[in-house]
């Protein structure tokens, strides 16, 4: 077989109850030139014999003697690999149609990317609920970063060249995605396409359920090392409220998160590590969804949310503006 243009990498392990939906989404692409690389990480139920059931010449499947974890898969499968695209998946998802087509395209148009996603929307026990977006731009993912990950990795494609020559890091397990960006940031240049291209399945077996409490440790780590790029040393008081802002809680001192987001924007003044306009913006973004989570404060969130300067660097739809002001507006408890 000539070299494939793209490597549809997709690690399974005792996936059965999804996997022909996964499969058959990818078989399904309007764009035909990939090979399906399968590893089939030691599964004891029927995953590696669905895979095999298709026969189809494009599926590579590779069968792992014992689980040997995620990370060690896709490593494995980056090392075999012969496409010039790899492209993630994951076997309890469904990407679409024009997934494939529509990322490959983007890739050749733009050469100077070497990793890029797309949007998604959530399946849940059948029925297709949100949609989930992330900025688009190099700058705004890679300021995304010092809050949570900056690309859905179930849509990922990435440069077969850069990934073997940075494969996945081995530690904080559970987390995979989020240290990967961490380490690809200052080597490469990042996109989101402004477009849903996969649905993405919540259920009880997935590893964001069944390890969500290890996940938060490992993603704390991660925050505050990629911070101190930007911040340098920060004390236990500013990460405890940059971590709340981070995990979207719904419980915060708005005046700290305000000090401490109009203080990010001073440091990134004094450092230059983002452009001073995108990361004012971002901020600004921020600070918005910030207190749009926290209405529970009634008008005072409403009076804190107008007080800071990072309020008009970010216009919020009007729909959900006029939702968030309802909200301030019929709650009556005060910031402590």
């Amino acid at each position: 077989m000539p070299q494939p243009t793209v490597t549809v990498l997709m690690p399974v392990h005792n996936g059965e109850r999804y996997l022909k939906e996964a499969i058959e989404s990818i078989l399904a692409q309007t764009f035909a030139d990939f090979e399906f690389l399968v590893i089939d990480d030691g599964s004891t139920d029927r995953s590696r014999q669905i895979v095999e059931s298709y026969g189809n010449p494009r599926i590579v499947l590779v069968a792992n003697a014992d689980n040997r974890g995620t990370v060690h898969v896709l490593n494995q499968g980056i090392a075999l690999a012969k496409g010039r695209y790899i492209a993630r998946m994951d076997a309890d998802d469904i990407s679409l149609p024009e997934r494939l087509e529509r990322q490959v395209r983007f890739m050749d148009e733009h050469s100077e990317v070497g990793v890029s996603g797309a949007g998604m929307r959530v399946l849940k026990k059948g029925k297709l609920k949100n949609t989930m977006m992330l900025p688009t731009g190099d700058q705004e993912l890679k300021i995304q970063l010092l809050f949570s990950t900056c690309l859905y990795h179930p849509t990922v494609i990435i440069r077969t060249e850069l990934a073997k020559a940075h494969p996945y890091p081995d530690n904080l397990v559970y987390t995979q995605d989020y240290n990967y960006w961490t380490r690809l940031a200052p080597l490469a240049r990042f996109a989101n396409i402004d477009e849903i291209l996969l649905h993405f399945r919540e259920h009880e077996g997935q590893i964001s359920t069944r390890k969500a409490d290890l996940q938060i440790t490992n993603a704390r780590a991660l925050r505050t090392e990629y911070l101190k790029r930007l911040a340098g040393e920060v004390s236990d008081e500013q990460l405890a409220i940059h971590h709340a802002i981070a995990e979207n809680r719904n419980d915060i001192d708005l005046e700290q998160a305000k000090a401490w987001l109009e203080e990010l924007v001073g440091t990134n003044d004094a450092t230059g590590m983002f452009d001073a306009e995108i990361f004012r913006r971002e901020m600004g973004r921020k600070w918005w969804l910030v207190c749009r989570k926290n209405t529970g404060h009634g008008k005072a969130t409403l009076r804190v949310y107008r007080s800071s300067f990072l309020q008009p660097l970010y216009r919020p739809e009007i729909k959900k503006y006029l939702k968030f002001l309802l909200r301030c507006m019929t709650k009556s408890v005060k910031i402590s």
